[in-house]
């Protein structure tokens, strides 16, 4: 068999797991370079942890705990399969897996690659999103480096990325770059999200020392502007229900966006952890504070009108997937209780899996009408 199982045994996870890889050998699946088994001990975290993001996006890990798809979902693992394994939990698995294309993954940029790729200029661009914290959690780490990538792929220069991420451009104008932002709402693509990317400017002499640019000095000065990028931003996302289709409320990162005629209308609290808690307005002017939850136990939400998930989870919302896997726990468990679950960031595929799900649930994202 081709595929390693990691780590290695002979325990009855592994005989079952080897059984239903051999019986979809015989079949169409791609199948994945690496299996990683969970037995309670985290040693698959630590393995996984040093390899190379493209080799973990191939990867599919089997596990019986929600807190390792939750690790999962962070260290990018394509496919996932709770215990006892399946068959059809395994080919959904692979196929998830399969439908990561490796070739996104793009490495951080070093010293050494902005010492030889960025030329003089009197213009320096960092483009991203801000607060960085939220986003993060929001888009997850795939979309904004993919988004990033795109940017510099349609300015025709070589994607300098760095930590947080941004993409650092060099003898370009803001207005190219805006350019090539509004260019691609008109067609599909990684770049149809509502919130389009703030562009921040520096003089050269800001992030350089003796005429070299450092990386240490762009990511001081970009940490300083992002007080100005954030205050710039005039987003308001519509959430609505599905399979109804209705329009239950709205979010954005300040009430100032409230008016639009939603019954309610959310906002991350500043200092809460990057998003980690919403208050929630209603139209008559009360509020409440509701926690993001990434667990199946309900009694640390208990009385919340909605379990809303991190952004980063609707993101990679697919069967077979570690977010798809703790979503269907999560739509079902709320189900019982009598309760929707709030998904953002979903596109197309995201929408069309969380409809075939116990609903109501309510969604955002590049995939939601606006």
């Amino acid at each position: 068999m081709m595929i390693e199982l990691v780590p290695p045994g002979s325990s009855t996870i592994h005989r079952a797991v080897e059984s239903v890889l051999e019986t979809l050998m015989n079949g169409n699946t791609a199948l994945p370079t690496h299996v990683l088994i969970d037995e309670g001990d985290r040693s698959w975290l630590r393995l996984a942890a040093a390899w190379p993001v493209e080799v973990r996006r191939r990867t599919v890990l089997v596990t019986a705990s929600d807190e390792s798809l939750v690790d999962a979902l962070s260290l990018e693992i394509g496919g996932a399969v709770r215990l006892p394994v399946s068959t059809p939990s395994m080919e959904a698995a692979c196929e998830s897996a399969a439908a990561l294309d490796a070739a996104e993954a793009v490495p951080m940029a070093t010293q050494g690659v902005l010492d030889t790729l960025v030329v003089e200029s009197s213009e320096v661009l960092v483009v991203g999103w801000w607060p960085q914290a939220f986003w993060q959690r929001q888009m997850g780490p795939i979309r904004p480096v993919k988004w990033l990538v795109e940017i510099a792929e349609r300015l025709a220069i070589i994607p300098v990325i760095l930590p947080g991420p941004i993409l650092f451009v060099a003898g370009r104008r803001r207005a190219e770059i805006e350019a090539v932002w509004i260019g691609a709402e008109d067609r599909p693509g990684p770049l149809s999200f509502a919130s389009a990317p703030r562009i921040l400017e520096f003089s050269p002499s800001v992030i350089s020392v003796d005429g070299e640019v450092r990386i240490d000095l762009v990511l001081s000065a970009t940490a300083a502007g992002q007080d100005d990028a954030v205050a710039q931003l005039e987003i308001n996302h519509p959430v609505l229900e599905i399979p109804s289709g209705r329009r239950v409320g709205c979010w954005s990162l300040s009430r100032r966006t409230a008016d639009d005629g939603s019954p309610w209308h959310a906002v991350p609290r500043r200092g809460e952890g990057g998003g980690r808690w919403w208050e929630i307005v209603s139209a008559d002017g009360s509020s409440e504070l509701i926690a993001e939850s990434t667990s199946l136990d309900l009694d640390d939400i208990e009385g919340q009108r909605v379990i809303r998930v991190p952004g980063f989870f609707g993101a990679a919302s697919r069967s077979g997937s570690p977010a798809g896997l703790l979503i269907e726990g999560l739509a079902r468990d709320a189900g019982r209780a009598g309760r929707p679950i709030w998904v953002p960031g979903v596109d197309g595929d995201g929408v069309r899996f969380l409809l075939g799900l116990p609903g109501p649930i309510w969604v955002d994202g590049p995939g939601v009408p606006g």
